[in-house]
C-alpha cells in the first residue's frame, strides 16, 4: 500500500501485515439499519478497512476457501454485477450497493437475484471456489454460460434465458391443439400457470437427471467471469471431497516409485509375494527348555554354517 492509502477487505481474509498499515472495523459507508437489513439475508455487517498513513506497507490476503483470486480494474463509466460471496477487497473510490441493479427482466435465468453492484473507478479483488476465467465479449457477440458458474459480468451483458421463462403449454406447434378440447383446456387462465408450472418442475428434473446444463445467453460489449467449478451445496460433500483428495495425496506419495524399485527382500515383505516356511527360521527356537536343560544346541560348521542339533 502506498502512503496514505485506504483498501477494504473482508473481515477474516487477512493473513498477515507490516507493522506500518493500521486496520480498523467499518460499516464501508452504510448506515447501521442497512447493514443490520443486509446480515438478515447473509451480507457481513461489518468490513475490515486497512490504511497507511505517512509511511507505505503490505498487507497478505487470502479468501477463506480454496479458490483462485482475480484482480478486476474497474472504470469510472462501466458498472459490474458481482455475486454476493465472491467479495474480498476493494480500494477506497470502488462501491458496493446490493440490490438487482445487475439484473433486468423475469427471463435472466439466475437464481440468486440479490447481487452487488460495483461502480468505481478503482481496483476490486474477487474470489471463489475453483478457477476464474476471464472473458471479454465485443459488442454484438453471445456466448452461453452456466448461470451457476457466472460470477461477475457487465451489466451491459444482461444474462437472458434461452428460452422464455412462461412457454404456453402445449406448445403452439404441437399436434395435440389440433383438438378443441385441448385447447380449451390449455388456453384456460386458471390453467395455464399450473401447467407453466408442472412444465418448469418437469425440465428441472429432467436437466438434474440427465445433467444437461441450463445455459443462459450474455450478450457483448462487456467482461464476465466464470468459474470453474461449482461449490458443493453441503458440508459434508465438500468435506469428503477432502478427504478423498487427501487420501488420493497420501497413496501417491507412499506408492513404490519405478524408478527406485524396492530391495527384493522389501519387496516381498510389502507385497506379501514370499511364501511363509512352515519350518522354523534358522536361529530361534521353536520348543521350550526341559528341566533347565536346553532343546537344541547351536554347531558352527564349515565356512561359518550354524547347525542347530536337538538335545535328545
Amino acid at each position: 500500500l502506498p502512503p496514505d492509502t485506504t483498501i477494504t477487505a473482508a473481515t477474516g481474509s487477512a493473513v498477515g501485515a507490516s507493522t506500518r498499515v493500521t486496520s480498523k472495523l467499518s460499516l464501508d459507508d452504510h448506515s447501521a439499519v442497512k447493514a443490520v437489513a443486509g446480515k438478515l439475508i447473509g451480507e457481513p455487517v461489518f468490513y475490515q478497512k486497512y490504511y497507511t498513513k505517512q509511511s507505505a506497507g503490505d498487507i497478505l490476503l487470502a479468501p477463506s476457501r480454496i479458490g483462485e483470486i482475480a484482480i478486476v480494474n474497474v472504470r469510472g463509466s462501466t458498472k459490474y454485477a458481482l455475486r454476493r460471496d465472491a467479495f474480498l477487497a476493494k480500494t477506497e473510490k470502488v462501491t458496493l450497493s446490493l440490490g438487482r441493479d445487475g439484473l433486468r427482466g423475469k427471463d435472466m435465468g439466475l437464481v440468486n437475484k440479490l447481487v452487488h453492484t460495483v461502480s468505481g473507478p478503482g481496483t476490486i479483488a474477487i474470489t471463489h471456489y475453483g478457477g476464474l476465467y476471464r472473458l471479454s465479449l465485443a459488442a454484438g457477440e453471445e456466448y452461453l454460460v452456466n448461470p451457476r458458474n457466472l460470477i461477475m459480468w457487465d451489466v451491459r451483458t444482461e444474462p437472458t434465458k434461452l428460452h422464455p421463462a412462461n412457454p404456453l403449454v402445449p406448445s403452439p406447434r404441437s399436434p395435440l391443439r389440433r383438438y378443441a378440447v385441448v385447447r380449451n383446456v390449455a388456453d384456460s387462465p386458471s390453467l395455464q400457470p399450473k401447467l407453466q408450472y408442472a412444465a418448469s418442475i418437469v425440465k428441472a428434473l429432467r436437466n438434474y437427471v440427465l445433467g444437461a446444463p441450463d445455459f443462459v445467453r450474455v450478450k457483448g460489449p462487456g467482461d464476465l467471469f466464470v468459474a470453474s467449478r461449482v461449490e458443493p451445496r453441503f458440508e459434508r460433500a465438500r468435506i469428503m471431497n477432502a478427504l478423498a483428495a487427501t487420501n488420493d495425496s497420501l497413496t501417491q506419495a507412499f506408492e513404490p516409485s519405478a524408478l527406485f524399485p524396492a530391495a527384493p527382500a522389501e519387496q516381498n515383505f510389502l507385497y506379501g509375494t514370499k511364501k511363509r516356511s512352515v519350518h522354523p527360521s534358522a536361529g530361534y527356537a521353536t520348543r521350550t527348555s526341559v528341566d533347565g536343560k536346553p532343546t537344541f544346541y547351536a554347531e558352527v560348521g564349515p565356512k561359518g554354517k550354524v547347525i542347530f542339533v536337538a538335545n535328545e
